[in-house]
Parts: structure tokens; C-alpha cells; sequence
């Protein structure tokens, strides 16, 4: 052993491996660059699929102040930062509570039949909101929007100015985090762009709240606007 030779150092290369990217068995990504930052109070039993990805924006300035607020029980499982750090905060075989009560699909789509379109009139006339979620939870997705039991959510640092009614846009770190995280779970769980949704598409939140966060590439459904009430 002592005499054995070895390649000089000068006739050595340094290789890169490449590792595939993949979920492990505890629900997180791994290999994808990602920081993990565990909240447990953010997950609340099973989630299915995920079928689904849903967009938000913070409504704070730092990473750091939105990672506290998780700590309360409610955010996503996905922060990504200014810098386009993703930090995943809770388990993807977990649901969190980030989606809350969903709009009529068929309402929001013009696809309702006249009794179902009656009756979710008569709820939005209410302002049963509760009472429509119940109602549409029962429906199999894709003929509803997805919930919290059946989406993952993303969440991207950013403001929102009341004068001017606008979010921050996305940064260039930010754009490039979200295609890269969407492409993971698309691949990961044999989702497609017709998968992904604003929070404000889906739920009643501020206008634009999930807009312009996630540029799709293989396409969707027209996007109507969002009902009045």
C-alpha cells in the first residue's frame, strides 16, 4: 500500500454529477438548492395528491417577518425570498391552512347548469361564503378550485400599496425561483400550468394578489374575472 501510485494531481479533472431532484419520504425536496426551515404549526393532517399549486404574495417586506407569521399556524409550504431563496417551511405529504374558503368554479367559469347557478346566486346573495366552500368541496377537482387539503401554496415576499391598489412585481430572483419550483412539482407530481392558480382567482383576497407571478407555458383556461361579490 505504501508504495502503490496515484494520478499526479496535474492529470486530474474535477467532475460535476449531476443528481436528480426529488421529493423524499418525509415530504421535502432535496437536491434543489432549497433551505429548509420546518414550521409544525403550519401542517394539519394529510394532504391528497397535491393536484394543485396555488400563488400568493405575502403582504410583508422581508423573509424573515413572513416565516414569524408562519409560526402562527397559517402560510404556505414554499417561501420564496427577494434574492430567490425558496424556503420550504412544511411537508409536502402535509396540508397547510393558505387557500381558505373557494368560489364557485362554474360561477366564475359560466359553465354552471341554471339549478347550480341559482343556488350559488342565492349563497353569493347571502354572502354564505362558508356555505358555497361546503358546497364546492364536494365536487371532485378539477370541477371545483382547489383547497388547502389538495394544494400545495407558494408564497412570494412582496407588498402591497393601498394608494395605488398594486403588488410589488416579482424580481428577476423571484421569476426564476417560481419556474424552477413549479417545474419540480409539475414533474414530481404530474401537474400541468392548468394546475397552477392565483389565490385571488380561486378565494376571495385582495385583487391580484397571485397576478403576474408565474409565466405559463403550456397553457390554461381563459382566466374570467372574478365575480363582484
Amino acid at each position: 500500500m505504501g508504495q502503490s501510485l496515484t494520478s499526479k494531481v496535474t492529470n486530474t479533472t474535477r467532475k460535476t454529477v449531476s443528481v436528480p431532484v426529488y421529493v423524499d419520504e418525509q415530504g421535502y425536496v432535496q437536491n434543489a438548492g432549497f433551505v429548509f426551515k420546518p414550521i409544525r404549526a403550519l401542517e394539519h393532517g394529510a394532504l391528497q395528491g397535491p393536484r394543485a399549486i396555488v400563488l400568493h404574495r405575502t403582504v410583508s417586506s422581508t423573509a424573515r417577518s413572513s416565516l414569524n407569521a408562519f409560526a402562527r399556524g397559517i402560510g404556505t409550504h414554499f417561501l420564496v425570498d427577494k434574492d430567490g431563496t425558496i424556503y420550504q417551511t412544511a411537508s409536502l405529504i402535509q396540508k397547510t391552512y393558505h387557500v381558505g374558503p373557494i368560489r364557485s368554479r362554474c360561477f366564475d367559469e359560466g359553465s354552471c347548469d341554471a339549478a347550480e347557478q341559482s343556488a350559488v346566486e342565492l349563497l353569493a346573495r347571502r354572502q354564505a361564503y362558508r356555505e358555497m366552500h361546503n358546497r364546492e368541496k364536494a365536487k371532485p377537482y378539477p370541477d371545483r378550485f382547489p383547497m388547502n387539503e389538495d394544494s400545495v401554496g407558494i408564497e412570494v415576499v412582496a407588498m402591497y400599496t393601498e394608494a395605488t391598489r398594486q403588488w410589488d412585481p416579482p424580481t428577476p430572483g423571484q421569476s426564476e425561483a417560481i419556474a424552477l419550483l413549479a417545474r419540480i412539482l409539475k414533474t414530481q407530481y404530474s401537474l400541468t400550468d392548468a394546475d397552477i392558480y392565483e389565490h385571488d382567482r380561486i378565494s376571495r383576497k385582495t385583487a391580484g394578489e397571485g397576478a403576474g407571478l408565474y409565466d405559463r407555458t403550456d397553457g390554461v383556461p381563459v382566466r374570467f374575472p372574478p365575480p363582484v361579490f
